[in-house]
């Protein structure tokens, strides 16, 4: 996002109010990356691609070119955003022109950002692509980690008033906003598609609901991996008995993608550099692998980030930045996978402990 008020207070509140997200990153984010060399990534012919995304235009940031690539190896693609962006305040009073929008605003602002979606992902993927939006709140992503975690109580939109999926077209109408809701559909999306790579946002991006659908991820990829055992299989011999490929791809970085607060709306490709993770991004052990993509390719996501016209009038310069000629991504391993899901297991443990105790506290004698 843009360097305006809303940003900064989006980074300052990162990981202070997700606990969860802010024991990942002290259990794991201890070092720096290396200098090693980024290996290139390889797809494989019928490849079954499933990316989840925070927000509409995240699928494309992150991974338009993997979408490409993907299909034209004769795999399939599902996309998934788990927020309709309708969390974006100050955008909201651009384009209705109001100090204070109505709910309803904010409503009909989330409804155009996920047709714009679903514009942007058809170019990408030339109509091929399922595509989907689960309707959960923007901006809440966090707290229904560690606040909002049962159907008894959840989580009401700050900006929609909702405290439950409103979009008609989402495949859960009417669920409550609450954590183990996300994650149970999250497992179900994972079991349909039977995925075997899979793009999910980096737990330590500075965004707090890129960070929390990261870790939600994880935590639908273990239990899937688990029932179907997945993680007990040392070597796999064919797609359908291994683990998928989990790729992660980052968005919101201090100073990154480099180059962009200068404001330039066009990045000079062919001849810019390729994008690479930022040096101060701590490795974690994590295996980095870079995406190569040809001229069309990014011309395609350019055309794709452009079907994002909400976006494209409050940070044109940052989508931009993106239209580069790789695609970098952190992949971890089944031993990363279970390691981060028993973390945030626990962390939700304390935070059910401790919500029960408070409501004791405040319960009649």
């Amino acid at each position: 996002m843009p360097a305006n008020p809303f940003h900064i207070r989006f980074m300052r509140f990162v990981v202070m109010r997700a606990a969860l997200v802010l024991g990942f990153a002290l259990a794991f984010g201890g070092c720096s990356a290396k200098d090693d060399a980024v290996a290139s990534l390889e797809i494989l012919q019928n490849e079954r691609l499933l990316v989840i995304a925070p927000h509409p235009d995240d699928e494309t940031l992150g991974a338009g070119g993997l979408v490409q690539v993907v299909l034209a190896r004769r795999g399939s693609v599902r996309v998934v955003t788990v927020t309709a962006g309708d969390g974006y305040v100050e955008a909201v009073e651009m384009a209705t022109g109001k100090l204070h929008p109505r709910p309803a605003e904010f409503i009909a602002y989330g409804e155009e950002r996920v047709q714009e979606l679903r514009a942007a992902v058809h170019i990408l993927s030339q109509g091929r692509a399922r595509v989907e939006d689960l309707g959960f709140p923007d901006g809440g992503l966090s707290a229904l980690l560690n606040e909002y975690w049962s159907r008894a109580h959840p989580e009401r939109s700050a900006t929609t008033g909702e405290s439950k999926v409103y979009l008609p077209r989402a495949p859960d109408w009417g669920a409550a906003y609450d954590g183990a809701e996300l994650k149970r559909l999250l497992v179900k999306i994972i079991r349909e598609t039977n995925p075997t790579v899979v793009a999910i946002p980096d737990p330590l991006d500075r965004h707090p609901d890129h960070s929390a659908t990261g870790l939600f991820s994880i935590l639908a990829l273990d239990e899937w991996a688990r029932e179907t055992g997945r993680l007990e299989q040392k070597e796999a011999h064919s797609a359908d008995t291994r683990l998928p490929r989990l790729l992660a791809y980052l968005v919101h970085w201090p100073h990154w993608p480099p180059g962009w607060e200068a404001g330039s709306a066009a990045p000079l490709y062919p001849h810019a550099a390729p994008l690479e993770l930022p040096p101060d991004l701590p490795e974690r052990g994590y295996r980095r692998v870079m995406l190569p993509l040809t001229l069309a390719e990014v011309d395609r996501k350019a055309a794709a980030l452009r079907k994002h016209a909400t976006q494209q009038v409050v940070m044109g310069a940052f989508l931009a930045s993106f239209e580069r000629r790789t695609e970098p991504f952190s992949e971890l391993s089944s031993h990363d996978l279970e390691t981060v899901d028993s973390s945030v297991e626990q962390g939700i443990a304390r935070a059910l402990a401790r919500a029960a105790k408070s409501r004791e506290s405040a319960a009649p004698p």
